[in-house]
């Protein structure tokens, strides 16, 4: 589209939506015109996860199954769809790819007849709770069955992808294109079916190591999770490919504010690296990345500066190169895997994001109940093998909340403590405590209490970018609830 058609669409889109934005800011103000609790609704497709925790291996090993599906878009050139990550005025239109967003699932089963469960990442900015419960819908049958107990679907927060959200298109009218989104729920249901049907058994090891010269972190107490995490699972059958499912944390923002073409960013050049270098594929599960956690692409990391594409690739053999070597080191996993999902409310007192919700700019819809607003999400916990466990956030998490660091009455926005203490001091220092961040929903930045700050002040730009004041002491409080029940 044109720089000229799109000034011209998006200065139009305003006015005619001028009559509904003030609706929805009347909405958000007085907090008139919002439904009750939707109990059929936040019920439908929750999956509470296995039937039981185990604490010991059976004799049962390892299965685990693998698919991938392209999502990029054929129509590019016949259909408008728009860039998500940063906002701009007017929106940033696709023009082109410079690679393929994915969606990429693996079934991971212990053997034990509880039920497999499954994890899929879709290359885009962020899913919302209720298209992951479409997603769900559509696995119905092995979800009944009792065949999958758990199916977790989160983004790796590409910010060269489709928005799948809706708020970076022609605003005040959602960004989400319906065909779009439904070709995507369709193809992640697929690809976790076909992942669930290649099930084959084989040996998963796991390894981890600090590697904090790959990552950069822009926001005060710069706390982050400084590891690369590697699971390998290298199949009986030597027809089938190892997989390595990878997680850390960093932003995908590597071609920035002014790029109109689609790509996987450093996730698709990791990929490609390690089919290359190892034969093998890829799961790469996005971390605890609030705060502006990013990679570190800079010249002093010896990364080249004069291109974009090249830059990335640098980035990424580097990061393959890490991913491998660890993996090296890497200890038999036993086959013990727990999952349990909890439903949580938060409090929306933030009135950007009412202003999103009530304008329907995304898939989320609040309620009214004693006088708040709220909106249902979900968080997990999952352990796999005896030492790691993993906590899901349904959105992105400031570190300090996980690993500890937080900013001391002194110095915080607010002048108080944080109210809890770090969620890895529940632990064993034996364990290995990752972060599976936008898991399951999308709600933006959970930023400490104590430091947060609706005035987007310098140092306070994730505020923007969240449901409100409170939400990640209401995580906190749920996950210390969750944590109590299974262990």
């Amino acid at each position: 589209m044109s720089g000229f058609l799109r000034w011209t669409s998006a200065i139009f889109t305003v006015l005619f939506s001028l009559p509904m934005l003030l609706f929805a800011l009347i909405q958000s103000v007085t907090g008139l015109g919002y439904p009750a609790r939707p109990k059929d609704a936040i019920a439908d497709q929750f999956l509470a996860g296995s039937p039981s925790f185990i604490e010991e291996a059976g004799p049962q090993g390892w299965s685990v199954g693998y698919a991938r599906t392209v999502l990029t878009p054929q129509d590019i050139a016949d259909h408008t769809y728009f860039i998500a990550g940063f906002l701009m005025f007017p929106a940033q239109t696709v023009t082109g790819v410079h690679d393929d967003l994915c969606v990429r699932a693996a079934v991971l089963d212990d053997g034990s007849g509880r039920g497999a469960a499954a994890f899929a990442w879709v290359d885009g900015i962020g899913l919302m709770n209720a298209d992951v419960k479409a997603i769900r819908e559509k696995l119905s049958d092995l979800t009944q069955s009792g065949a999958l107990s758990s199916i977790d679907v989160g983004a790796t927060h590409v910010h060269s992808g489709v928005d799948t959200q809706g708020i970076w298109g022609f605003l005040p009218r959602s960004g989400r294109d319906a065909g779009y989104q439904s070709v995507l729920i369709e193809k992640t249901a697929d690809a976790i079916r076909s992942a669930y049907e290649n099930m084959a058994p084989g040996e998963l090891t796991y390894a981890a190591a600090a590697h904090p010269e790959m990552f950069t972190d822009s926001r005060a107490p710069r706390v982050l999770d400084e590891n690369i995490h590697v699971f390998r699972f290298v199949p009986a059958q030597s027809d089938k490919r190892t997989l390595y499912l990878v997680n850390f944390g960093a932003h995908p923002t590597s071609y920035g504010a002014k790029n109109t073409r689609l790509s996987g960013d450093y996730i698709y050049a990791i990929e490609q690296a390690l089919a290359k270098k190892a034969n093998a594929d890829l799961l790469f599960i996005q971390g605890a990345i609030g705060g502006g956690i990013g990679c570190d692409m800079s010249a002093e990391n010896g990364m080249p500066q004069d291109d974009d594409s090249e830059k990335v690739l640098a980035y990424s053999e580097k990061m393959t190169d890490l991913i491998l070597e660890i993996a090296q080191t890497g200890e038999r996993v036993a086959p013990i895997l727990n999952v349990r999902h909890a439903q949580v409310d938060v409090e929306v007192n933030q009135l950007v994001f009412k202003l999103v919700e009530r304008a329907r700019l995304c898939n989320a819809a609040a309620f009214r109940e004693n006088g708040k607003i709220l909106l249902t999400t979900e968080i997990g916990y999952v352990e796999i093998g005896k030492q790691v466990k993993i906590l899901e956030f349904p959105g992105e998490v400031l570190p300090e909340i996980v690993y500890g660091g937080f900013l001391s009455a002194q110095d915080a926005f607010r002048k108080t403590d944080y109210p809890y203490a770090a969620l890895n001091t529940h632990f064993d220092e034996t364990d290995d405590v990752l972060v599976f961040g936008l898991c399951n929903d999308a709600l933006g930045y959970f930023v400490p209490d104590n430091d947060f700050s609706a005035s987007n002040k310098d140092g306070h730009y994730e505020e923007t970018v969240s449901t409100g004041s409170v939400t990640a002491s209401t995580l906190s409080a749920a996950f210390e609830a969750l944590l109590s029940e299974v262990r």
